[in-house]
């Protein structure tokens, strides 16, 4: 579930360095779930290695993970389920993304989604998960409990997650998105679109984390693809370029997450997700 350019950079690096192994990412989003799921209850071949965001599925499946025995896991400082699935990246998601064309002034902070102009033209995301509750949370608690009823009264349009949010604000569909990740916009910088962005450094991340499935028939192939994601060499390159935080600090290129609230089951347990799917549709009137 990782951006493009953070897969394409892995897939390149590892078989640049491992020749003898073909390491092939199949992306996708909440459509992979249920697709991972299947192999394990069939035991069907398929996917060896497993990245999603937050804890949840992982402290879920435990039983269904290959301890990491790689050599890189000995010393890595992070993990979503201990010495079973690592935090292989921290990817802030509080950023507020638009178009360079529809807002040429562009924006600082949270308020300034509220300003008369931005009415009609604003996205936020609607499908309720984790992701989405704890995120909600963060802006309650960083703007105070009538920030979001405001925003609703701006009348936006609501998207399932952050690409096809992203999208509309590069065509002009929206002129601006109050959540986005680093890895999609610079992906969409390099096509050219009219688009600025800023990220609220005391904000908030969602976790990557990664396990290894214990129904995979190519466990050893499995643990070498781990250890290079969790040496520094293999964390520069699934995190640099400015596209996301690691774990093992003060690598080249890795954004500073250290002052971000970070998505976790333990804070966002189902019941608080069924509580704010409640409160979405309530504030902004979905019925």
């Amino acid at each position: 579930m990782a951006a493009p350019s953070q897969n394409k950079r892995l897939e390149d690096a590892f078989n640049a360095s491992h020749p003898d192994i073909t390491l092939e990412i199949t992306r996708g989003a909440s459509d992979l779930v249920p697709k991972v799921d299947a192999e394990i209850a069939t035991g069907a071949d398929g996917a060896d290695i497993f990245i999603m965001s937050g804890d949840s599925w992982f402290l879920r499946n435990k039983d269904n993970l290959a301890p990491v025995t790689a050599d890189a896991a000995k010393t890595y400082p992070d993990w979503g389920v201990d010495g079973h699935a690592p935090i292989v990246s921290y990817s802030p998601f509080s950023m507020i993304l638009w178009n360079t064309d529809a807002f040429p002034d562009g924006f600082e902070t949270w308020d300034d989604l509220l300003a008369p102009e931005v009415k009609n033209r604003l996205g936020v995301r609607d499908t309720m998960s984790a992701v989405l509750a704890s995120y909600l949370q963060y802006l309650q608690d960083k703007n105070g409990p009538n920030y979001l009823p405001e925003l609703a009264e701006q009348n936006p349009k609501f998207y399932p997650s952050l690409i096809p949010m992203a999208q509309a604000v590069a065509s002009g569909e929206i002129g601006v998105a109050y959540t986005a990740s680093p890895a999609v916009v610079h992906d969409l910088e390099s096509r050219g679109a009219p688009i600025d962005s800023v990220l609220i450094k005391d904000g908030w991340a969602s976790p990557f984390i990664a396990g290894i499935l214990k129904k995979s028939p190519r466990q050893d192939d499995a643990q070498i693809v781990m250890d290079y994601l969790l040496s520094p060499a293999g964390q520069e390159v699934f995190n640099g370029s400015g596209d996301a935080g690691s774990p093992i600090e003060g690598l080249d290129g890795t954004i500073d997450t250290t002052q971000m609230r970070v998505l976790s089951e333990k804070d966002t347990p189902p019941k608080v997700i069924a509580e704010w799917a409640v409160r979405l549709r309530e504030i902004f009137n979905r019925g």
